[in-house]
């Protein structure tokens, strides 16, 4: 059995780096995703590995739809690495609030 993970902003600094981190994990399945799926389909094809997780590129624009995004990929733990953090506005939780909806 696998864990889903999405990383909102997967393929960007922080991201990457916690998604390569996480690669050799057989157990995990990370859904590296931004709102470039050509960015997150070149990451997990540089960083995928025989053994490890399974990595596999996802669309994810953080001020879309956030309710319905999450309804789609379906993941067991959501890692917000989108940035820039000074800059979400009137809502800085909304996705925290979308992931409890």
């Amino acid at each position: 059995m696998s864990l889903t993970v999405l990383i909102v902003g997967g393929y960007g600094v922080f991201g990457a780096r916690l998604a390569r981190l996480l690669a050799d994990e057989p157990r995990l399945r990370l859904l590296i995703a931004g709102r470039s799926a050509a960015r997150a389909g070149d990451f997990c094809a540089r960083w995928a590995q025989a053994g490890g997780a399974v990595l596999e590129p996802a669309v994810f624009d953080r001020d879309g739809d956030a309710v319905q995004q999450l309804a789609v990929l379906a993941p067991d733990l959501v890692v917000d690495c989108s940035g820039p953090f000074q800059a979400y506005g009137e809502a800085p939780f909304r996705l925290v609030e979308a992931c409890l909806s």
